[in-house]
């Protein structure tokens, strides 16, 4: 027999999800009330703040301190308001013509150690008023000090005001020892971080004004336009030359040519490159006009166009050297751990020599990667590079003429 099939329901009775939940709405009275009462305490409390501001303004600054009543100190108030009421001296001396009681024993001279001088000054003291100080002992007690501190002072000269006075006294005479030499120096010198009392005290300058000594002057400060001729490479030390690229004339007037363009710049470059140092130094040490004169520099500073010490251009810092000398060792290393078989079964010579080669490769990596670690970078500095020589001291020249007119003006 068989069995009837349901029905089959139609797709939009069949319900496949539960009917979702309401979704709670805030009530937008209340969220504009809410935004309302947050305004006003803003605006309330921006009102207060600044006619608070205003009310302090008017008013005036408070009294920072009670000027009605003065703090005095103890002892200003244990003293007597007037003459009137100084206490009467502990002991009454008796006049020269008045006898002396019958029982009073007569003294003698004091004896040493006598304690009867420091018992009076204590009882005085003690009565609300002292004495002050005996002259004499002060002076013995001055004279005491000084010797003891001249008992501790040093043998050569030292520093502060005895320094002076034995610089002073040993100005006509010669420095036997380097020691004393540097003694000498460290006692005209200030500490550092301190300021000498002479230059603090001065008011004018040490220095005065110094007539020009030629009107063909180049005074120091001046920036010499220059660009190089040769290249630098910082291996080794070597010289350089430059030619100038712009005419020089003279500091006052600016009307006479002093160093024409194409004078040529010869000086030297320093090797020393620290890890990390980017700038080549150079000094300049002499200038050659076209004529062939030529007038000594005392050692002028090179600087880039900007005005910074030193040249820069290209940085070698031997990376490929330093990479090329590690992969090296790894690779060493690797072959060896892999020339010994994974069993330790087998000959222990095999894993000896494996061992000892590790080692040893080991080694070797450390020292040639601190060797190439040591090895500072080279800097190099193109030809044709922009080169500015600072002027550091005054120059004294003559106006340049061109050596053919100069020949064909002497008769």
């Amino acid at each position: 027999m068989e069995t009837q099939a349901a029905p089959k329901l139609p797709p939009e009775s069949v319900a496949l999800r539960a009917p979702p939940r309401p979704v709670t709405r805030l009530n937008r009275r209340m969220l504009v009330a809410l935004s309302g009462a947050l305004v006003l305490a803003i605006l309330g409390a921006t009102w207060w703040s600044l006619h608070s501001s205003q009310r302090r303004a008017m008013e005036g600054p408070g009294e920072l301190h009670n000027v009605e009543r003065i703090a005095r100190t103890e002892a200003l108030d244990r003293l007597p308001e007037d003459y009137t009421k100084l206490p009467p001296p502990l002991l009454a001396m008796p006049e020269e013509d008045e006898a002396l009681p019958p029982d009073v024993p007569e003294l003698g001279e004091p004896l040493p150690g006598d304690l009867g001088a420091p018992i009076l000054r204590a009882e005085r003291e003690a009565q609300g008023y002292a004495y002050g100080e005996d002259p004499a002992e002060a002076e013995r007690l001055a004279q005491v000090k000084e010797a003891e501190e001249a008992m501790r002072s040093p043998v050569f000269f030292g520093g502060g005001a005895r320094a002076s006075r034995g610089v002073d006294g040993a100005a006509t005479g010669s420095l036997s020892a380097p020691s004393q030499f540097d003694s000498l120096l460290a006692g005209l010198s200030p500490p550092q971080g301190e300021q000498s009392p002479t230059t603090a005290t001065e008011t004018r300058n040490r220095g005065e004004l110094q007539p020009p000594a030629s009107p063909y002057q180049v005074m120091a400060g001046t920036v010499i336009a220059a660009a190089l001729v040769t290249g630098i490479r910082s291996d080794l030390p070597g010289e350089v030359i430059a030619t100038v690229t712009e005419p020089v004339y003279d500091t006052a007037t600016g009307r006479h040519l002093l160093i024409p363009q194409g004078s040529r710049l010869l000086g030297r470059y320093d090797s020393d490159v620290g890890y990390g140092q980017r700038r080549v130094q150079v000094v300049w040490q002499r200038v050659i006009l076209p004529d062939t004169s030529s007038l000594t520099l005392d050692g002028f500073v090179g600087a880039d166009p900007a005005g910074y010490a030193g040249l820069e251009d290209g940085v070698n810092m031997h990376w490929r050297r330093l990479f090329a000398g590690a992969a090296l060792t790894t690779l060493l290393g690797v072959g060896a751990e892999l020339a010994a078989p994974e069993n330790r079964d087998g000959n222990r010579i095999v894993y000896a020599g494996r061992d000892s080669a590790q080692e040893v490769i080991n080694q070797v990596g450390q020292e040639v990667t601190r060797r190439n670690l040591d090895v500072q970078p080279t800097l190099t500095i193109r030809a044709g590079m922009p080169v500015r020589v600072l002027v550091g001291r005054d120059l004294v020249l003559r106006p340049y003429r061109p050596a053919a007119l100069r020949v064909g003006a002497e008769p």
